[in-house]
């Protein structure tokens, strides 16, 4: 079964792009500072996103955007969560030993944030949903590679839509390509013998 794109965001270099369409936008800016001002420029009130690492304050603002403007109203565990990263949780993972290796007390709400899938929970948790989830972690983002999972999770009957893509953040170093992707086609469903 093939998959079609609904909608899609892309967020780098400052910058929100929405199907296409610049969004939001500063020059010059620190990531952590984009970050706050990008989650401001939604006029949303989520005060849970401002307890989040790097990787997830940025796949829930890609999540937001790519939402903000779209009429679906989803059931709680119809839209399963597929993402491919590839720097894991590095840079949270980087401060978590930095305070080890200074003899501080190590932070509960630093350590949380020590898995990469963590992102997809808070995803999750924001919209309600309790569908299949897929964290798959490789070098660099290949769309086809990335269509061919939400398109299993899709045509295994698991879904009936797909949100995921390419998160990835190290330092200020950052990048989202995120997809909201449906089923093309005739649904098929998987029996077992």
């Amino acid at each position: 079964m093939a998959i079609q794109v609904l909608s899609s965001c892309s967020i780098e270099n400052g910058a929100v792009v929405v199907n296409g369409t610049p969004e939001y936008s500063v020059e010059n800016d620190v990531f952590s500072d984009f970050l706050k001002s990008a989650y401001r420029h939604l006029d949303i009130s989520y005060p849970k996103y401002f307890k989040m690492d790097k990787l997830c304050q940025l796949s829930f603002l890609g999540t937001e955007y790519l939402l903000k403007d779209n009429d679906i109203t989803f059931a709680e565990d119809e839209v399963a969560l597929c993402f491919f990263n590839g720097q894991s949780s590095l840079d949270t993972d980087a401060k978590h030993q930095q305070l080890i290796n200074e003899g501080s007390k190590v932070s509960p709400a630093v350590f949380v944030y020590t898995l990469p899938n963590i992102m997809m929970g808070e995803i999750a948790i924001k919209n309600k949903w309790y569908g299949e989830n897929l964290l798959i972690l490789r070098p660099d983002f290949n769309f086809e590679e990335w269509a061919l999972e939400a398109d299993l999770l899709i045509s295994s009957g698991k879904a009936t839509y797909c949100l995921g893509g390419w998160v990835d953040v190290f330092e200020d170093d950052y990048q989202l390509h995120l997809y909201l992707v449906e089923a093309a086609g005739i649904k098929m469903k998987l029996t077992s013998i």
